[in-house]
């Protein structure tokens, strides 16, 4: 009441409480008052919104490390994988190789076998022609020298060889 008596004769709060100390005292009285009443709903609030928080961080956080414990072996799967395929690589490289060279070895073997055949082929053909060169050569030889040679008792001896030898045939 005094405060609403002093409002409206003097018009001023600030001169109300200006030098009357239990003015003060009420007023410092009113405001723990007041904060006993509003702050601890407002400080447990926001104490709770503080250990949410660091309840979802520490659930995140675990997350984060299963995600990671996750991911390395994942990671280390891979790598074996990797040095796996890479093994399986050099293991198929090698094979290959060695199948080329078998390969080629055996080609190898085989244009040599032809070149021998070709070889003997050409010489054969070779010795042929040889002979029937020969051949012509003897008889264009022997046409020359025949008929200077041959005369009737040189005839009767080679005719009567001729048939000895038909005969040592038999």
């Amino acid at each position: 009441m005094l405060l609403l008596a002093a409002i409206h004769n003097e018009g001023s709060i600030l001169e109300l409480f200006s030098n009357n100390l239990i003015n003060w005292l009420v007023l410092v009285g009113l405001i723990v008052w007041m904060w006993n009443k509003y702050m601890p709903a407002t400080l447990a609030q926001r104490k709770n919104g503080i250990e949410l928080a660091l309840q979802n961080a520490l659930a995140a956080r675990q997350e984060g490390e299963v995600f990671l414990a996750e991911q390395k072996k994942k990671l280390e799967q891979a790598e074996k994988e990797s040095d796996k395929i890479v093994a399986e690589a050099k293991q198929v490289a090698k094979q290959m190789k060695q199948e080329l060279e078998a390969q080629a070895q055996k080609d190898l073997a085989d244009f040599a076998v032809r070149i021998d055949h070709d070889i003997a082929t050409q010489r054969q053909m070779a010795i042929t022609e040889l002979r029937a060169q020969a051949a012509k050569a003897a008889i264009a030889l022997t046409e020359k020298a025949l008929p200077g040679v041959m005369n009737q008792a040189n005839s009767t001896k080679l005719m009567d060889q001729f048939v000895n030898q038909l005969d040592s045939l038999n």
